[in-house]
């Protein structure tokens, strides 16, 4: 049952003794929305069938998908993190599973084991669902806290299709549901009940997956959940605050803050001085009234604002300051972990926490848990633009050249996350669940010139900067129906490695590359399973030069493996091999190198291309 994989000392250890290197992909973008009807937000989202949906066929329809799934593992990733969403479980009602979809994605998970590809299922979420501006719930949820969702948009209470999706957070139903799930009992007295009702709904849509794919052997684990929110928790002063996340240009109008989306939400119609007004109409999101109003976490002032009554109502907890990862997060992560536990004994828990937030803590020694956290470049993915010739890092300040030294200051920030997670997580393997650049960066020139170059640097030097600490990571993302209109079919995002636009008209029907975008940035030599400990691992796409060192641990009796991709050195004649001991043997058709080492300690290879 199961992929039988344990961790150590950073790493993935398989089921004989070698050191696994785990980088893939997130597959897929679109698998956020229904397949039928088209879900794509750019479609609108609707708020009166959303029992009526269908999530089979994402991320892409199974007469398809062995040719995405043939050109992932032809690109050299050996890892998917699998979405799926909870509305595509359980979109009926509660209890009420859609069964054949989760018979699509058991076939899904065997077809990925069929390549060699290993899979841990991703229950995503971002900003709740699809009714506030994201993805992940389904609609009944609402109901249950006595929300209106045919008054979100009229009122002003959410933004659809919109690529500042992230500034959701900071309106009511993102807020009010998320802190229901993680501490509706403890902080919204009026709605006590809801949060078991909401987690318990959530673990069982969980568990039915896990019921279906367990037995795989590619079958790593699980996410917990992808980039929770902890709502208001821990949160005061800031809901004043009116800010944006993403802004590609400047807007006449300032956002409206988090306490302001209160009173609105509540009837209340809200002005700015600058002509912005929120819910004109004074209508109310509430089947009751607020129930955050009524707990006295705010009241109109005076002077007809909304104010802040109890500032500390959402930091403490049992007489203390509140730990939201520590103290609400954490229970639910056990509780998930005992959930897929109990069906998958010998699964891997990829655990998250808030993307925003540097809180994420584990002290447990439990083997088979993965540090999952996310990593962007915000730079790139805020403002959507890039210049390798002149960068100015959000991060440091520096202004940066070329990809030597971009990847020096990823590298720095890599250190960071690398310690944090040796030291806070208690050991546990660091793996970015999500990084990626947006390839509709510089206003979609790459669109309009086929020229992906800048692009390939801002992936060469994030590679080159997880290669320094052995970070695994699955790249978002692969949507198999990625187009330069839409992107990958959810709020304006366009990070795919692939888009149907980019397959040119003349491509042989067998080229695995066509479609790719950027590719020479990431399907990059790397050692796979190694017989002993990797120490250093350097590639230059330029010179071709790649060096792999290990401390060798010839008792495994087990080569070491090495992705040896052919857009890097296309024949036998265009690489010269060099090993310090052994035997090396390699097969371009499968694009793979094995390392027959026989003496304990430093061992070298180094690969060499001929020109």
């Amino acid at each position: 049952m199961g992929a039988r994989y344990t961790t150590r000392d950073g790493w993935f250890i398989d089921e004989h003794g070698r050191y696994t290197l785990l980088r893939g992909v997130n597959f897929g973008g679109s698998s956020k929305v229904p397949y039928r009807p088209d879900g794509a937000t750019h479609l609108g989202v609707d708020f009166e069938h959303w029992r009526d949906v269908s999530f089979i066929g994402r991320p892409a329809p199974l007469d398809e998908i062995d040719r995405h799934l043939d050109r992932i593992s032809h690109w050299g990733f050996n890892v998917l993190r699998l979405l799926v969403t909870w509305e595509a479980i359980e979109h009926a009602g509660p209890g009420e599973y859609d069964e054949p979809y989760l018979e699509y994605v058991r076939e899904v998970v065997r077809r990925a084991g069929k390549r060699g590809l290993l899979v841990f299922i991703d229950p995503h979420h971002d900003v709740w669902s699809r009714w506030t501006g994201g993805d992940g719930a389904p609609f009944w949820c609402f109901e249950l806290a006595g929300l209106r969702p045919d008054l979100f948009v009229p009122s002003g209470a959410v933004s659809l299709h919109d690529i500042d999706w992230p500034s959701a957070y900071n309106r009511v139903p993102v807020a009010t549901m998320w802190t229901l799930f993680f501490a509706g009992d403890r902080y919204c007295p009026r709605l006590a009940g809801v949060q078991e009702q909401l987690q318990s709904c959530f673990l069982g849509a969980l568990r039915a997956v896990a019921e279906r794919v367990a037995e795989f052997e590619n079958v790593l684990g699980y996410d917990t959940l992808n980039e929770p929110s902890y709502g208001y928790l821990g949160r005061s002063s800031d809901l004043y605050q009116r800010t944006r996340i993403f802004a590609t240009h400047a807007e006449p109008q300032k956002p409206f803050s988090a306490i302001e989306f209160l009173a609105a939400a509540d009837g209340h119609t809200i002005s700015h001085d600058d002509g912005g007004i929120l819910n004109p109409d004074g209508l109310s999101i509430w089947e009751s009234g607020c129930p955050w109003r009524d707990a006295g976490v705010w009241e109109i002032g005076s002077d007809g604002k909304p104010m802040l009554t109890n500032e500390r109502y959402f930091l403490d907890f049992d007489r203390r300051p509140l730990r939201p990862f520590t103290d609400v997060v954490v229970p639910f992560i056990n509780r998930v972990r005992d959930t897929v536990r109990e069906i998958h004994p010998d699964c891997l828990l990829f655990i998250e926490g808030s993307p925003t937030d540097f809180d994420l803590e584990w002290d447990d020694p439990d083997p088979l848990v993965v540090n999952a956290r996310h990593w962007y470049d915000i730079t790139i993915l805020g403002l959507r633009r890039f210049d390798p010739a002149d960068y100015t890092s959000l991060w440091s300040g520096k202004r940066i050249s070329g990809v030597d030294e971009l990847a020096d200051e990823y590298a720095a920030m890599f250190e960071v996350l690398d310690q944090h997670s040796r030291q806070k997580m208690s050991g546990a393997p660091l793996l970015f669940g999500e990084f990626g650049i947006t390839f509709d960066m510089n206003d979609g020139e790459a669109f309009r010139t086929g020229d992906y170059s800048k692009h390939a640097v801002a992936l060469e030097a994030t590679y080159r900067a997880m290669d320094r600490y052995f970070i695994h990571g699955t790249q978002w993302n692969y949507t198999a129906d990625n187009d330069h209109a839409h992107g990958d079919q959810w709020n304006h995002e366009d990070l795919s490695v692939f888009s149907v636009d980019d397959i040119p008209a003349d491509a042989d029907p067998m080229d695995l590359d066509a479609g790719g975008r950027a590719v020479v940035g990431f399907c990059r030599p790397r050692v796979v399973h190694a017989a002993g400990r990797p120490t250093r691992s350097e590639f230059d796409p330029h010179t071709g030069s790649y060096l792999l060192e290990l401390d060798a641990d010839p008792t495994l009796g087990l080569p070491t493996e090495v992705y040896v991709p052919r857009l890097h050195f296309p024949d036998a004649e265009s690489v010269e091999i060099q090993v310090d001991d052994g035997e090396a043997t390699l097969d371009l058709d499968a694009q793979r190198l094995l390392w027959r080492h026989h003496v304990a300690g430093t061992v070298g290879l180094r690969l060499v291309r001929r020109c």
